[in-house]
């Protein structure tokens, strides 16, 4: 099986960025030229779609792992997307949307380490930050609680 082959296949596994399908494309020391042209194919024939990669990242990392949106921008940020990019994708979260997921997602840690919240404050809101939260809407949801 040839690169074209390997790198079609992958594709359509799961959706990729651009900057992801060049970066596995130079591991693979294919010559730059060719890469970009068939990278070209690849989103003419819509096996890469950088909106679509950028709607699915955000919601699965949001709704399924939990994260919030600093973590979201900077996961999107290392898979080689653009400010402008990221900004768009993380406006479909609104501050209604995360503050129910922050309070989800304390909710799901105080069932594990019940103390936190009373005796161990700074270890929750260090956890919640490590989630992409951001410090005053933990505090706010905390006081909430």
């Amino acid at each position: 099986m040839n690169w074209q082959e390997k790198i079609t296949r992958w594709c359509a596994q799961s959706e990729r960025s651009k900057a992801e399908v060049l970066k596995r494309l130079k591991e693979w020391e294919v010559p730059i030229s060719e890469a970009d042209s068939f990278l070209v194919k690849l989103v003419n024939l819509d096996f890469v779609n950088q909106t679509r990669f950028l709607s699915a990242f955000t919601h699965d990392h949001f709704h399924l792992k939990h994260w919030g949106p600093y973590k979201i921008g900077e996961g999107l940020r290392a898979k080689g997307c653009s400010s402008s990019e990221i900004s768009s994708a993380l406006s479909v979260l609104t501050p209604e949307i995360v503050s129910e997921k922050l309070t989800h997602v304390i909710n799901s840690r105080l069932q594990t380490y019940p103390s936190d919240l009373t005796s161990n404050r700074p270890r929750l809101i260090r956890y919640l930050q490590s989630r992409g939260f951001s410090l005053e809407m933990i505090l706010s949801s905390i006081k909430s609680i």
